[in-house]
């Protein structure tokens, strides 16, 4: 797959992470960062580094609504909800989308940089496969440093891990897939995390009123 292809798919990727949000916003973003890293991580590390960065992506979008049911069985309690902002209405304090895509539109020009001046290991010469793990990475730290509910920050977690992960075997090479595993395991870490608390902390509605 050409480098260009691969940088696009990174991108792609990247948008989707900024921009998701709702109660299944952990598990889509993961992924579809999984599906787009995936060719960053086999340009360096082959198939067994793609099917890693996969197979965190799909477990995250499993994992997260089957604990989320299981947690529901278990009745809701009082607690923190994390799609619920924690301090003020996300308007407030996180604006609306459009911020976020100015915000990846930032990250856009600085992962291009790393990638046009930085040698990352094996993929010194792999262009497309360091941006796209440089955008990914940017555009989860961009929803760390902004995040406001609980949601926002597992969504960032899980781009920062996967990233990571991906980077990591840019760096390293073929022979760096056990650290890399750890790493990718954050984001199915993050989809449970948030399956879990939005079963059992969900705020359901009151008498005669709808649900939100």
């Amino acid at each position: 797959m050409s480098q260009t292809l691969i940088a696009m798919l990174g991108f792609l990727g990247g948008a989707v992470a900024a921009l998701v949000d709702g109660p299944r916003a952990v598990g889509v973003a993961a992924l579809v960062l999984g599906l787009t890293l995936a060719p960053a991580a086999a340009s360096v590390g082959g198939l067994p580094a793609a099917a890693l960065v996969m197979g965190a992506g799909l477990a995250s979008a499993l994992l997260g609504p089957a604990v989320r049911r299981g947690a529901e069985r278990l009745g809701r309690v009082s607690g923190l909800d994390p799609l619920v902002p924690v301090v003020a209405p996300r308007e407030a304090l996180f604006g609306p989308r459009s911020i976020r895509a100015a915000a990846a539109a930032i990250a856009l020009v600085a992962a291009s940089w790393v990638s046009l001046n930085v040698l990352v290991g094996p993929a010194g010469t792999a262009q497309g496969a360091v941006f796209a793990a440089a955008y990914t990475w940017l555009v989860g730290a961009i929803r760390l440093l902004r995040a406001r509910a609980l949601e926002d920050l597992l969504v960032g977690a899980a781009g920062v891990a996967l990233a990571g992960a991906v980077a990591w075997v840019l760096e390293v090479g073929p022979g760096s897939l056990p650290e890399a595993m750890v790493a990718a395991g954050l984001a199915p870490a993050a989809a449970v995390t948030a399956g879990w608390l939005q079963g059992r902390h969900g705020r359901p509605a009151a008498t005669g009123e709808a649900a939100p």
